[in-house]
């Protein structure tokens, strides 16, 4: 930031930003601050300066009559300092709406209507988060273990988290003691969180060899917090177990279907998995009644849509780049005695040569944030699926894939967002494509 910055200024809101951030302009300056809503005015701390704009984080009105009608009082109170959380001072009914407007926009601007919208699907709001890459960092000596601060690398002062799942809550202090008793603290910069329906695990990641009294130590914390302990010292191929647990797996149920998925902790899994079971089941809904027809589940992981589409009777192939997680895949439909059901391929996606043997009935698309990439149209030509559904996470890769959709003659019936993430600025979308011709 500018030496000639302010560090505290006031700013009259004026509008929101798509990820909850209060706008508004100083001397026609555009200042961006969290916590802010239009209408208010507020006291703005200025954290950050680039290319012009200013970004802050604001305090609230001292007086509720300055506060916005869509301003409550959050549910953290290390909010709005935590960067783990956007919108805890927005109203849930005023997020929902801002998230659904932000994807219906993003069609719009690719020329893509939609025949209908759902109403936001919503799960719980608090206490929901499973998985979580947490910072560490050593500040005068005391140990810190949280989210980065807003607009900063600084790890938040924190004890408790109103969005991680209870179990790993209160687990946040005795992580910051942990690490604190370690040899050299200093070599610790993150902890990972994930858990199952019964499961936690913490994966440790070290820039240096442990010494065999650190690792004592993790064991110990293991068996006293009955959880499984990871440590990492490169990529995810360096992981390995240290407690004395008897597996390294975390499971969750889908009790819609009967059945049960285990994965290990550095897997990719939906964080909140009360909404993924009602993600799973509306997504499989739209492609009708099962009539035995062939489904490909593109990006499928270890198979959270395939075993559940195979357990009602559809044959499915699932797709995935990543080999652990198609292990896990195949695992998965052992376990669940639906092997006979689907079959999962290794495969590139995003490889332009990439091609998919014979046609299918239906297409099932979960692709990461960068969306179905270079090949969404050539599938669409040579599959000719009847069926299109798309899960996105992220509303302008999905709006740009469903401007392909359209073009090769497939109306999108029905959209709508999943609140995967409540009070974040993260955008689970659902979108049902059928063909016109």
């Amino acid at each position: 930031m500018s030496k000639r910055a302010p560090r505290e200024i006031e700013l009259c809101v004026t509008d929101l930003m798509p990820d909850g951030t209060g706008v508004g302009q100083l001397d026609e300056r555009v200042v961006q601050a969290k916590n802010a809503l239009p209408g208010e005015l507020v006291s703005v701390k200025v954290l950050k300066r680039r290319r012009g704009i200013w970004y802050g984080e604001a305090s609230a009105p001292a007086a509720r009559a300055g506060w916005s009608s869509a301003r409550i009082a959050p549910a953290c109170g290390y909010f709005p300092r935590c960067g783990g959380c956007a919108m805890q001072h927005i109203d849930y009914a005023e997020q929902l709406a801002l998230k659904q407007q932000q994807l219906t926009r993003a069609l719009a601007a690719v020329g893509v209507e939609p025949e209908n919208i759902n109403s936001p699907v919503q799960g719980p709001k608090l206490r929901y988060r499973t998985k979580a890459r947490l910072g560490v960092r050593v500040v005068g000596g005391e140990v810190l273990v949280g989210f980065r601060e807003t607009l900063s690398n600084r790890v938040a002062r924190m004890e408790s988290c109103e969005t991680l799942i209870g179990e790993f809550s209160v687990l946040l202090k005795p992580l910051r003691q942990l690490i604190s008793s370690l040899s050299d603290p200093t070599r610790i910069p993150q902890i990972e969180l994930a858990a199952g329906d019964h499961e936690q695990a913490i994966i440790v990641r070290h820039l240096e060899l442990l010494t065999e009294p650190d690792e004592e130590l993790l064991r110990e914390f293991a068996i006293r917090h009955d959880i499984r302990v990871f440590t990492q010292s490169a990529g995810y191929d360096s992981v390995r177990m240290l407690s004395r647990h008897a597996s390294r797996y975390l499971g969750y149920a889908n009790v819609d279907y009967g059945l049960y998925y285990q994965f290990l902790p550095w897997d990719f899994t939906q964080v909140n998995l009360a909404v993924n079971r009602l993600l799973v089941r509306s997504a499989l809904a739209e492609f009708g009644r099962p009539d035995g027809g062939r489904v490909f589940d593109l990006f499928c992981g270890i198979g959270n849509f395939s075993l559940a589409a195979a357990s009602l009777g559809w044959s499915v192939t699932g797709y995935e780049a990543a080999a652990e997680s198609i292990d896990r895949a195949v695992m998965n439909a052992e376990r669940n005695g639906l092997s006979g059901r689907c079959e999962f391929q290794v495969a590139d996606l995003y490889d332009p040569g990439c091609e998919l043997a014979e046609s299918a009935d239906y297409l099932l698309l979960d692709p990461p944030r960068s969306g179905a990439g270079p090949n969404l149209a050539t599938w669409l030509d040579s599959l000719r699926p009847r069926k299109v559904v798309y899960v996105s996470c992220q509303p302008a890769s999905f709006a740009a894939d469903a401007a392909v959709l359209q073009e090769k003659g497939y109306l999108l019936e029905r959209v709508g967002v999943f609140d995967m993430f409540p009070n974040t600025a993260h955008i689970e979308t659902l979108g049902s494509f059928s063909r016109s011709w």
